[in-house]
C-alpha cells in the first residue's frame, strides 16, 4: 500500500516541517485501516480476532470492520470529513444499529487516524472531528458480600476460586482465563498478570492474601501434582452455563435453557462489585485502580456504582456535619 512508501520516504517528502499535500491526498481509507491493524497486532492484539474466509481460508480482523469497509471504501482520506462522518452515523441508524455500537466502530477510525499522526503520515489538520452518539449507560449489576456468599455456594465447586478471584480482584475474565502457572510465584502467595494479556497492556501483580489466601492454599495443593507452566490456574470449565443456571435459581437472573437465552447478572458485573467494594471499604482511589487494572478514573468511576445505602450514608455524614456546624457557631443563650 502507499502508506508503506511514504514511511520509507517521508523524510524526503517533507516541505519544512509540513506534509506535501500530493502523499496525503493518496492516502486512502484502506491505508488507514491497515495501519490501525499494524497497531492491533503490536500493540493490543486482543483487539482481533480470527475469521473463516469464503475459500475456506481465514483472517483478521477487528469488531466493526465491516461497517466501516462498506461505507469507506476507497475513499481518500482528505474525503472523510465530519459531514462524511456524521453520514455514516445516519446511514449505520438506518440499518438498525444502536448508537453505542456505532460510536465504538467509529472510535475504531478516530484511532486510525491518530496511528497515522503518530507515524508523521498527517497532521491534526487532516484529522476530522468526530462528533459521536451518546454511549450507553454504565451496567448496574452488582453483588453485595452476603449476596455473593450465597451465590459461590451454588456454583460447583470447581468454578467457585475462579467466581472468588473474580470478586475480590475485579480481574476480567478473559484475561483470569489466560493466567498460567508460570505467573504464579513459588511459594504461591502472588500472581504476576503478565501485560499482555491484561486490556492496558500493563502487567499487574495480586498478593493473594487476605479473602485471596483460599486461592493461595488451593494453588500450593495443586502444585504438589506438578502442573505445567502453561497450564490455567483456574478452571472454567462451563462456566458460563453454571453462571447463568446458578442466577436464574437464585433470582438473579433468567434463562431460558430451550433457547440459550439469558438476562441478568453477569459475570463481568463481578468487576464492577470489586470496584464498589475496594471504595466502600475505604481503599484509596489510586490503589483500588492498581487492583481492578483499570488505567482512567473516568472508566473507574463508571464501575464504582452508588447505591441507596451510599446515597443514605451520605446524607447521615451531611446531617451529623450541620449538627456540628451549628452548634460551634450558634451562640448559646447567657445563663444567669
Amino acid at each position: 500500500m502507499f502508506f508503506n512508501k511514504l514511511l520509507v520516504a517521508r523524510n524526503q517528502v517533507r516541505e519544512g516541517n509540513r506534509i506535501l499535500p500530493s502523499d496525503v491526498s493518496r492516502l486512502r481509507y484502506e491505508d488507514l485501516r491497515q495501519i490501525l491493524m499494524d497497531y492491533y497486532r503490536e500493540k493490543h492484539p486482543a483487539s482481533m480476532y480470527m475469521r473463516p474466509t469464503e475459500d475456506g481460508g481465514t483472517e483478521e480482523t477487528f469488531s466493526g470492520a465491516d461497517a466501516l469497509d462498506r461505507f469507506f471504501k476507497r475513499m481518500p482520506v482528505s474525503e472523510i470529513t465530519a459531514l462524511k462522518i456524521q453520514a455514516y452515523v445516519k446511514a449505520q441508524r438506518k440499518r438498525g444499529i444502536a448508537g453505542p455500537t456505532i460510536r465504538r466502530q467509529l472510535g475504531r477510525l478516530r484511532s486510525a487516524f491518530n496511528r497515522a499522526k503518530d507515524l508523521d503520515l498527517i497532521t491534526d489538520n487532516h484529522i476530522p472531528s468526530f462528533n459521536l452518539p451518546e454511549d450507553s449507560n454504565a451496567n448496574q449489576g452488582f453483588l453485595d458480600l452476603d449476596d455473593f456468599f450465597k451465590f459461590r455456594t451454588e456454583l460447583p465447586k470447581t468454578l467457585q476460586p475462579a467466581a472468588t478471584f473474580l470478586y475480590y480482584t475485579g480481574c476480567r475474565i478473559g484475561a483470569a482465563k489466560k493466567i498460567t502457572w508460570r505467573m504464579v510465584s513459588k511459594d504461591c502467595d502472588e500472581i504476576e498478570v503478565a501485560g499482555e494479556i491484561t486490556k492496558t497492556r500493563e502487567p499487574l501483580t495480586i498478593p493473594l492474601v487476605g479473602p485471596l489466601e483460599e486461592i493461595a492454599n488451593m494453588l500450593r495443593e495443586i502444585r504438589k501434582t506438578f502442573p505445567q507452566p502453561n497450564d490455567p490456574i483456574l478452571c472454567f470449565t462451563n462456566f458460563r452455563r453454571a453462571w447463568n443456571t446458578t442466577c436464574h435459581r437464585l433470582g438473579l437472573g433468567v434463562f431460558e435453557p430451550a433457547t440459550g437465552r439469558y438476562e441478568g447478572l453477569k459475570p463481568h458485573d463481578l468487576r464492577r462489585s470489586a470496584a464498589r467494594n475496594l471504595i466502600k471499604a475505604g481503599v484509596d482511589r489510586r490503589t483500588a485502580m492498581k487492583i481492578t487494572g483499570h488505567k482512567t478514573e473516568h472508566i473507574f468511576e463508571r464501575y464504582n456504582i452508588k447505591t441507596t445505602d451510599d446515597v443514605k450514608e451520605a446524607l447521615l455524614k451531611v446531617g451529623q456535619y450541620k449538627k456540628t456546624v451549628v452548634t460551634e457557631i450558634v451562640p448559646q443563650p447567657a445563663t444567669r
